[in-house]
C-alpha cells in the first residue's frame, strides 16, 4: 500500500500533477479561504510541529514514527509540516 500525502490527495482532487506545490496566494484562489486564515492555520501547524515531534511524519514514506531518536533530517521540516496543515 502506498501512502499519499495531503498535498498529493489535494492535487489529485484538483486534477493536477501530484507533486505540484502551491503558494498561499494560489491556495487562496483555489479554495476561496482568505490569506489571514491560511496564515493562522500555518502558525498552528508550526506550533504543533514543535509541541508534538512524535506526530511529525517521516520524509521517505510519510509514515508516523514516534521514535524521537530518529534524526530530525529524516522528518519533514517545520515549513513542510505547517504547509501540509493548510492543504
Amino acid at each position: 500500500m502506498t501512502y499519499k500525502s495531503y498535498k498529493q490527495r489535494f492535487n489529485e482532487k484538483l486534477g493536477l500533477d501530484k507533486d505540484t506545490s502551491h503558494t498561499m496566494k494560489e491556495l487562496k484562489v483555489i479554495t476561496g479561504i482568505p490569506i489571514k486564515i491560511l496564515k493562522e492555520i500555518n502558525e498552528r501547524g508550526k506550533a504543533a510541529y514543535y509541541n508534538n515531534m512524535g506526530s511529525v511524519r517521516l520524509k521517505e514514506d510519510f509514515s508516523k514514527n514516534s521514535d524521537l531518536r530518529k534524526r530530525p533530517s529524516k522528518r519533514l521540516s517545520v515549513i513542510q509540516w505547517s504547509m501540509s496543515k493548510i492543504k
